[in-house]
Order: structure tokens, then C-alpha cells, then sequence
């Protein structure tokens, strides 16, 4: 069988930096094909190479056995090429029928000239989604709809235009899990039908169940690829950082947990109609639960964001001012949100800057003039413990990887010493290594005395890191799990069935 894509000896260089070193990659029809690696590893070069936004210096690809020249993202879609990014790029106040037809309406003869063939339109549409499995109607607006819902109106953009070769950049990161297994189960029919499939993603367990071969890429380099009964999980790691990771969930900790830190007594708000839990320093607490469970919504509330209705809580011994971010900052709680570029950072500023927000913003002396440097010294200080990785701290953070951008977050909130820490998403889209640090970082604030809570959708993330887990449905917990609980007993707490 032929290759529906084959990219050989590709090359491609930025100042002072080698992106791709002769990387050659190809996927059959009716194939998965995981690309696996660290950030900065070259995944994102080659995929920007194959949709036409980078020239290659080196190589050449080829659609269905002809050589291709690529030099813009049009012309990677005409050539049957759909690139699904991990940021959904919808029309949020449109509906799905006008963003499944963008830049390719269809259009009638009318008595005023050619009009948008609306009817043909959604009828196309609802074909679409049906073949995707979504359970929307062509008329929703985007921005009402849940993230794997739009995803799947994404996919079908990419069907609309017949792909025959479909790449998917991280499409689980933003998934709970039984989204995400239906999203894996579309993938698994899609190969069926033909369509070659790129799989990129930083989940270990989803690339073993998905991929029928595995290319692992290391600073530019193609370090192999395998079939799937050869690219273990443990090799595919070993493979992308140069090391193994025996160690990659820290020990549990050596004592038991202190205090109670925080406390809420039923606490309602929108969307949660009671809420009762307790976190004790040296604690790292998980919160499990599907999309629409209500986990969302507890984070919002702890950080803020959101207006209790009633009930109580206490921070370090004091009242907890909920419904008021700043609040809940001064009273010792920092919050890293899930989507770290739209709610944590300031892109086009610098490193040490995104790292003293939070400083500036509640101990204003910081910002006066005389301080400078001893702020500066003292942010680096953080920014080195944390080891963020940048060329250097006065640099913009959008050039950072997501996982050095998560630890630059941390370095801003361990500034401030607060006695909760508050993590929802921690890892999402971040490569394994950096898991790995981030992991160590919240065992060791813990056992520094300040109590953590973990809001994830990665189950296996929750239960390596969580000394307890609490389970969310409908708004309220459901049950709560210790150290070292099975997927299948949240799952099943998950989906409203009690232990």
C-alpha cells in the first residue's frame, strides 16, 4: 500500500536554532500515526511544514505519491490536508452550520443575484455531524457548546472538505474522560474509513490504545518509529526524554497531614447546590468528575470567580471572602486556571514580568521605584527555582513552551506564600518530562506545609499525585477515594453510582 502522506529528509531552520534535521515521516491510508516527543521536540515545525505555513529549507512531501510543494495553508487543504490545532480556531458567536461552511458557502441563483444556499447548508450538515457522532444541532451557537463538542464540529469542517489525511494536535487535553474515549472511538472509525490519521499527544495511554505506529522526535531529530507492539510506553519515554522515568509520580509523603487549611460547610452557588469538603496542610486533594459534573464550577468558586449563594468557608483560621478573586488571593489562596494563555499570562510580556502579576498586583511596594531590583533578583531567584527554561527571564512568555509557561505561573504564586494552592488542568498539553517536574513541585509545596487541591481530567494523573480524591456529579461530591483508587471506582462515582 502506497503512503497517503510521505515527508522525507525534511529540514527546516530559524535563526540560530535547527528546527527539523532531516526528518522523514509517512502514514499510510486507514493508519494512526502517533508523533510523540517533548516540547520543542519538532513536532509543531512539521506539522506547520506540512499545512503550508513553513517553507521547508530541505526535503520534499508527497500526497498519494506526488511531490507536493506546500507554501500555504490553502494549498495543503486543497491537497486533502485538515490539521485539527489544539486551540479550536470556531467562530464562537456563529453557528455551527456557518462554521462547518466557512470559506466555502454554498451559494444559489436568486432574483437579486447568487444567495447563500442556507437549506443545502445545514442539511450537509447534519450529515456531518452525524457522521462524527455529534449530538448538536447545525443552529447551535459555537460558544454554547462544551470543548469536545466543538471538536467535533472542527472534524467536520475537515470532512466537509473531504480530507483523506487528518492531523490532530492534543485533541484529548481538554477532554474528561468519557469524552475523550468517544473521541477515540470517531478516530477509530475514520481510520476505518480510509482517511490516514496524524496523532500528536503528550497521553502515554491513549497513544498505546489508538496508534498503529509511533515516531518519536527529539530536539529536531527522528529518533525511530515503530509498530505499536514495539513502541511501549516505557520505551516511547525513554525514547523522548533520553532517560527513563522510573520515578514519574512522586512518593507519597512521609507523614501525615496537618491542620485543616480549608473548609467549606455547604457552600451553594450556581450550579453547585451544597458543597462540603476539607483540605489539611501537606495535602494534595484531587477532584475528579466528568465535563458537566460541576468540577469546573467548585474551581471558579474557590478562586472567586464565582458568587456563593451560601454556606460557609475559612482560609488559614479566618473567613474565606468568596465571589472576589482578590479576596481570595490577599486571604492566601493562588489559582492556576486551565487555560494558562487566555486566564494566567500576559503573552507579549516578559517572563519575570508574568511572574511578579500577582506580586504587584497585592503588594504594591514591589512596583515602586527603588524595588526594582531587588524584585528582579528575587523573581529570577523563583523563575530559577522552578527551572524555567528561557533564553532569558526578560524574554516574552508566548515563546516558552506550555510546560516552562505553567512553571513561571507556579514561580508567581509560591512568590506570594500562600496556604492553598489551586490547580486545575495542571499538565494539559505539557510534554512528559515537565509532567514529571510539576508533579515533584506540588509534592514538595505540600510537604512544605500548604495544602493543595488538583482539579484534573486525567485520571491517571489524579491518582499518582492525589493523597485523597473527591468525585463530582451534578453539582455535588459524589464520594471520595484515598491514595491509590482505581479509574474503574471513579469512573463509577463519576457517572453517579455510589460505592
Amino acid at each position: 500500500m502506497n503512503p497517503a502522506l510521505e515527508m522525507r529528509e525534511i529540514s527546516k531552520e530559524f535563526p540560530g536554532v535547527r528546527a527539523l534535521d532531516a526528518v522523514s515521516f509517512d502514514c499510510l491510508p486507514g493508519e494512526v500515526h502517533a508523533i510523540c516527543g517533548e516540547n520543542g521536540a519538532g513536532k509543531s515545525t512539521l506539522m506547520k511544514v506540512l499545512g503550508g505555513s513553513y517553507r521547508p529549507d530541505a526535503g520534499e512531501i508527497r500526497i498519494g505519491g506526488s511531490v507536493m510543494r506546500l507554501t500555504h495553508p490553502r494549498e495543503a487543504a486543497q491537497a486533502g490536508i485538515a490539521i485539527i490545532h489544539q486551540e479550536l480556531s470556531l467562530l464562537p458567536h456563529r453557528s455551527v452550520t456557518e462554521n462547518i461552511f466557512m470559506g466555502h458557502e454554498l451559494v444559489r441563483k436568486g432574483f437579486a443575484g447568487m444567495l447563500l444556499d442556507r437549506a443545502a447548508m445545514r442539511g450537509r450538515a447534519v450529515a456531518l455531524l452525524q457522521r462524527v457522532g455529534a449530538r448538536i444541532s447545525p443552529d447551535d451557537i459555537v460558544a454554547e457548546l462544551s470543548i469536545a463538542e466543538q471538536q467535533l464540529v472542527e472534524i467536520a469542517k475537515a470532512l466537509l472538505l473531504d480530507a483523506r489525511i487528518l492531523v490532530l494536535d492534543e485533541p484529548t487535553a481538554a477532554l474528561d474522560d468519557r469524552d475523550a474515549r468517544h473521541l477515540l472511538d470517531l478516530i477509530r472509525a475514520l481510520r476505518g474509513q480510509g482517511v490516514a490519521l496524524v496523532y500528536i499527544s503528550h497521553r502515554m495511554p491513549e497513544v498505546a490504545a489508538i496508534a498503529d505506529r509511533v515516531t518519536v522526535l527529539k530536539d529536531g531529530r527522528l529518533v525511530w518509529t515503530r509498530p505499536q507492539a514495539e513502541a511501549t510506553i516505557p520505551a516511547i519515554v525513554s525514547a523522548m526524554v533520553g532517560r527513563d522515568l522510573k520515578d514519574f509520580y512522586p512518593a507519597a509523603p512521609a507523614s501525615a497531614p496537618g491542620e485543616t487549611v480549608l473548609q467549606l460547610q455547604d457552600v451553594r452557588a450556581a450550579g453547585l447546590p451544597g458543597i462540603s469538603l476539607s483540605l489539611r496542610r501537606g495535602e494534595i486533594l484531587g477532584v475528579a468528575g466528568l465535563e458537566d459534573s460541576g468540577k469546573g464550577q467548585l474551581a471558579r468558586l474557590l478562586a472567586g470567580d464565582l458568587r456563593p449563594e451560601g454556606g460557609t468557608a475559612r482560609l488559614a483560621g479566618e473567613p474565606m471572602p468568596l465571589g472576589n478573586p482578590r479576596r481570595v488571593i490577599a486571604a492566601g489562596l493562588g489559582y492556576l486556571p486551565a487555560d494558562r494563555k487566555r486566564e494566567g499570562l500576559t503573552l507579549r510580556q516578559s517572563v519575570r514580568d508574568n511572574a511578579a502579576l500577582a506580586l504587584r498586583a497585592m503588594r504594591p511596594a514591589w512596583a515602586r521605584p527603588g524595588a526594582g531590583v531587588f524584585a528582579k533578583e528575587a523573581l529570577d531567584a523563583g523563575l530559577s527555582r522552578m527551572d524555567v527554561r528561557a533564553a532569558h527571564y526578560g524574554q516574552d512568555i508566548g515563546a516558552l513552551s506550555g510546560g516552562n509557561q505553567q512553571k513561571a505561573i507556579i514561580a508567581r504564586w509560591l512568590a506570594l506564600d500562600p496556604a492553598v494552592l489551586l490547580f486545575v488542568e495542571p499538565t494539559r498539553g505539557i510534554d512528559i518530562a515537565a509532567k514529571a517536574a510539576i508533579y515533584q513541585t506540588m509534592r514538595d509545596t505540600a510537604d512544605q506545609g500548604r495544602g493543595i487541591i488538583v482539579v484534573s481530567s486525567d485520571l491517571p494523573e489524579l491518582i499518582g499525585i492525589s493523597d485523597r480524591i473527591l468525585v463530582m456529579h451534578r453539582g455535588t461530591i459524589q464520594g471520595e477515594l484515598p491514595r491509590g483508587a482505581s479509574e474503574q471506582e471513579i469512573m463509577r462515582l463519576s457517572l453517579g453510582v455510589a460505592a
